[in-house]
């Protein structure tokens, strides 16, 4: 009975940790990517649109980032626990965006790569289960 009682809390304990490391959108930085031309119909700038989270820092507006070095600084600047989480970024159908932002997704996957930032993209008519790993 004792060895059943220490296998199971061991067991529960290495699925704690193993839960523990994975990276969670609410406790990271939540994207929604929008396109230039939807942009412009709706009278919105374009890009990477950041969603409100009290884990991140305070910004005077809603952060709307159009480059990949913007992203990666506004990335850096958060809580070491908000990075660890990484960067989770909706998108639309990829058909919607010019090769411009294609290029510039891209650049944000081979920047969260290099520096090693938990990355995951998601269509929006796959959520909630349809996110891909892209820093690995």
């Amino acid at each position: 009975m004792r060895r059943t009682l220490s296998g199971f809390v061991l067991l529960l304990t290495f699925a704690a940790l193993a839960f523990a490391a994975e990276p969670q959108r609410s406790q990271g930085v939540s994207i929604h990517m929008l396109p230039k031309r939807v942009a412009r119909i709706s009278g919105k700038p374009w890009g990477f649109f950041v969603d409100y989270s009290p884990k991140l820092k305070a910004e005077a507006a809603q952060a709307v980032i159009q480059t990949s070095e913007g992203l990666l600084a506004y990335v850096l600047k958060q809580d070491a626990a908000v990075q660890a989480n990484g960067v989770w970024i909706v998108m639309t159908n990829p058909d919607a965006y010019s090769d411009e932002e294609m290029t510039l997704l891209d650049e944000v996957k081979s920047l969260c790569r290099r520096e090693k930032i938990p990355l995951f993209i998601c269509r929006a008519s796959e959520l909630p289960h349809g996110w891909k790993r892209y820093d690995d």
